[in-house]
């Protein structure tokens, strides 16, 4: 087989004002023969869409992850990354008659034969910059080097064989920044992705929602590497122009069987055909009408469609189901082994290190989740709605940008906003099956609690997240063998280990795998890494994620942030009122020194004569009244009410004293003055 270039091509998509999204430059050609100039494939028709995102004239810059199927082969995909740029037309050098506007939007874009989007992404960047810095897009020489000297680098380090899942698959994937963001939701989604549901992730600027799908998928062990090679192919019911057309050998037709039978099917809400029916049974449908179609459609979404109002589960309901798993913990004890229940640092080491000890291919890594009609775009643009709607296509987890999407609630089970970190669940039965058990929630803390407090090449890496994700992973497939009604089922939700048991890619690996007859599980404990008994940390870990994940536990946070500002707001002015008021009350008096004419014991022998002579009183306290300093005044009470009438020794008065004193004269004042009001009235009688 002849070996393929690590990157196929490299392309140039600009805006037109009358024509769209167009490419307007590639190498090698996207059409053999052709000068590589404003044409697409057939099958390729609305690449440009890709490149160019819904909403890019927003930013100055952005990228773009996309997934294309191959043209030549039905079982293959293509991986695309675009670098897009707007710039001001006053910085190009060379223009032309088309650039009618003031900005000029543009994306250099890469296509792909292995997922290595972040290690591109890096390489893309820097050629993008200096595409653009040149200021003339008419020179492409640049685009041509770029693209030789990258496979030739790539070539050098064999990125086909055991390299490239270690060095370049998981390059430019921020876990740490998924798991800081996204917290517990994370194990959401890296649980929901197994279920194979419709999910779309919501956002604009399309790079954290790209970073989000590829995050999650990278936690899967193996998926990135083994797994991703059908992520865009699916054999549609009808001809569609964005997909390529390969028709339907007879082989073909026969090639998957039916999915088994599984007692636990009822417990999946969603489509009402069996997962894995024939493609060959779609395709033979061609000349189906539009009316029918519409019908199958509608048949296909099923229950789903009447429950997408309801209501998120009360916070009783999650509580009780805690108490119930609480309850069946405690119950009898099967015969088979399981972990110890504790969750001690050591034990909690001790556990992930045996379940890692095993290889990937002993257990047959990876689970096939987008396989026969399940899909992963990490972002798709308008003109692919249609092809969600098509009977062949399963389930999927795409980004969008363009608001249709969002709008269109029928064609999602889950709805993520990427931008708030908010998942919304559609259906309640699916509501049960992603919430978090209690040993979940301890797994999600344990991650959180050491990524916040990180360790050079350990604790909190992304090379050790993704350890403890495989330890999980291993974890809950060794559990999930376990008869119907075992504990071990508990501690990772029984709804979620019922509804994972009936999905295609369960069905697909325990076929694969053997099972309990696989070597690998012989010698493993069963149940949860963090398998033990309940605690108050546990209750608060509960509450915690009900609060947060919940739509009236939003509404409820949202409500105490907005009282919290306004009560904090209401507090900080009252405290600056009372502050003004205490420091007017408080201010220090300043002292006054007595006058120089006139020393204290002079005035307190004025001030006693004015007690003495009743019969000048009436002037005497007038004086008293008209007297401008009252500090002059320089005895207490019990001075001036010796019984002795000799006049007390002065004393100088004290600068902290000055406050109380004058309160004092001024009483005094008040005093007199009534004393002799009542001496007037005897004098007048």
């Amino acid at each position: 087989m002849e070996t393929k270039n690590p990157i196929l091509h490299i392309l140039v998509v600009g805006f037109h004002h009358k024509k769209g999204c167009q490419v307007e430059f590639s190498y090698p050609p996207l059409i053999a023969g052709s000068e590589g100039k404003q044409e697409c494939p057939s099958g390729w028709k609305y690449l440009p869409t890709l490149a160019l995102p819904d909403g890019s004239h927003n930013f100055n810059k952005d990228f773009v992850c996309f997934n294309l199927p191959s043209l030549t082969d039905p079982h293959e995909s293509i991986y695309g990354i675009s670098c897009y740029r707007q710039i001001p037309v006053e910085k190009l050098k060379i223009r032309t008659a088309e650039m009618t506007r003031s900005t000029v939007q543009k994306a250099v874009c890469a296509l792909l034969s292995i997922p290595i989007y972040g290690y591109v992404e890096v390489k893309l960047s820097l050629i993008a910059h200096a595409f653009f810095e040149q200021g003339d897009f008419s020179c492409t020489d640049i685009l041509v080097e770029a693209f030789e000297q990258q496979n030739a680098c790539l070539y050098s380090m064999d990125p086909m064989v055991e390299l490239a899942p270690a060095r370049l698959h998981f390059v430019g994937l921020p876990l740490r920044d998924l798991v800081l963001k996204w917290r517990h939701k994370l194990l959401i989604l890296y649980k929901l992705l197994m279920l194979q549901k419709r999910i779309i992730c919501f956002g604009s600027p399309v790079q954290p929602t790209c970073a989000l799908i590829l995050g999650v998928v990278s936690l899967h062990p193996e998926l990135l590497s083994k797994g991703f090679q059908e992520v865009a192919c699916v054999k549609t019911s009808r001809p569609m122009s964005p997909m390529p057309n390969f028709g339907t050998p007879l082989d073909e037709t026969q090639k998957f069987p039916s999915e088994p039978t599984s007692p636990v099917k009822e417990c999946i809400s969603g489509d009402t055909d069996p997962q894995g029916e024939s493609s060959g049974s779609a395709s033979s449908t061609a000349q189906v009408t539009v009316q029918q179609m519409q019908h199958s459609q509608d048949t296909d979404s099923g229950s789903t469609s009447t429950t997408r109002e309801i209501t998120p589960c009360s916070d009783d309901a999650q509580l009780g189901s805690l108490e119930d798993a609480a309850v069946g913990r405690n119950g009898t004890n099967n015969a088979r082994p399981a972990l110890a229940r504790e969750t001690s640092v050591d034990t909690i080491a001790s556990n992930f290190s045996s379940l890692c000890a095993i290889k990937p291919e002993e257990w047959m890594a990876p689970l096939k989740i987008f396989h026969e009609g399940n899909l992963c775009l990490p972002y798709l643009s308008l003109p692919y709605m249609d092809l969600l709607t098509d009977p062949s296509v399963k389930g999927y987890i795409i980004g969008a940008s363009n608001v249709l999407f969002q709008q269109k609630r029928q064609l999602a089970d889950v709805m993520i906003d990427v931008e708030n970190a908010v998942i919304d669940v559609y259906d309640m039965d699916l509501k049960r099956q992603t919430q978090l058990s209690t040993e979940d929630l301890r797994f999600a803390d344990f991650i959180i609690r050491n990524v916040q407090n990180p360790k050079e090449d350990a604790e909190g890496s992304e090379v050790w997240i993704r350890e403890q994700f495989y330890g999980y992973m291993v974890a809950l497939l060794k559990s999930s063998l376990c008869a119907e009604g075992s504990k071990e089922l508990e501690h990772f939700n029984v709804h979620f280990m019922s509804a994972l048991k009936g999905t295609q890619c369960y069905q697909d690996w325990l076929e694969r795998s053997g099972g309990e007859t696989n070597p690998a599980f012989e010698a493993l404990v069963v149940g949860h890494p963090f398998a033990g008994t309940l605690s108050v940390a546990d209750m608060k870990l509960r509450i915690a994620q009900t609060m947060q994940n919940s739509e009236s536990g939003r509404k409820l946070n949202q409500a105490v942030n907005t009282t919290s500002r306004a009560v904090g707001g209401a507090i900080s002015t009252a405290k600056g009122a009372f502050s003004t008021w205490w420091t007017s009350i408080t201010a220090a008096v300043p002292a006054t020194a007595p006058s120089a004419d006139q020393s204290p014991s002079a005035q307190s022998g004025n001030a006693q004569s004015n007690n003495n002579n009743n019969g000048d009183q009436c002037s005497e306290s007038s004086d008293c009244d008209d007297d401008p300093d009252p500090e002059n005044s320089s005895y207490s009470d019990s001075d001036q009410s010796q019984s002795d009438g000799t006049p007390a020794p002065s004393r100088p008065i004290a600068t902290a004293e000055l406050i109380t004193e004058k309160t004092n004269n001024i009483i005094e004042i008040g005093k007199e003055a009534e004393l002799l009001d009542r001496k007037q009235k005897i004098l007048d009688i």
